[in-house]
């Protein structure tokens, strides 16, 4: 009989051992997770249309028919709540992604040719980090005009350094 040593362990799995071990971590990402389900079946759970104005209904507090009352148009905030989970993800991942698509390639532009592409590059990143992300992006916004859309895209050209 001969004894085996066990085999190790991949680095993938021992990093997962450590995030397991983390009851913060697994608390936050359990807590994200909920957020993600519920605002990618927000049709299937909401009760009620967020956008739906009811005049027989404004204003009426927490009970069991609205979970969290309604507005001053009679709107469900439960229902409208759920949906902006579902605008504030996409918004959190199509600005990351825009920040992505544009840094990615100038990186690799600057890593791949080196030189005087890299300084120009590297000059144009430092001029950008030197503005605050804050500003940068609400500047950005406000030149592109007052939009989700391009809010999301000033967020993500801030982020792209």
């Amino acid at each position: 009989m001969s004894a085996h040593a066990p085999a190790p362990k991949s680095p993938s799995s021992r990093q997962m051992g450590k995030f397991t071990r983390n009851r913060a971590a697994v608390a936050g990402a359990i807590i994200v997770g909920f957020f993600v389900i519920l605002a990618v079946f927000a049709p299937l759970i909401a009760p009620y249309d967020p956008f739906q104005t009811s005049f027989t209904t404004i204003r009426k507090p927490p009970s069991a028919q609205f979970w969290l009352g309604t507005d001053e148009l009679g709107r469900d905030i439960f229902s409208r709540m759920i949906y902006g989970a579902r605008a504030s993800l996409m918004a959190g991942g199509v600005s990351v992604m825009i920040a992505v698509i544009v840094g990615v390639p100038f990186g690799l532009l600057a890593g791949y040719f080196g030189g005087w592409i890299d300084g120009i590059i590297s000059r144009l990143v430092d001029a950008m980090l030197a503005i605050p992300f804050l500003i940068f992006a609400i500047s950005l916004a406000a030149f592109l005009g007052a939009s989700l859309t391009n809010a999301m895209i000033a967020i993500g050209l801030s982020a792209a350094p």
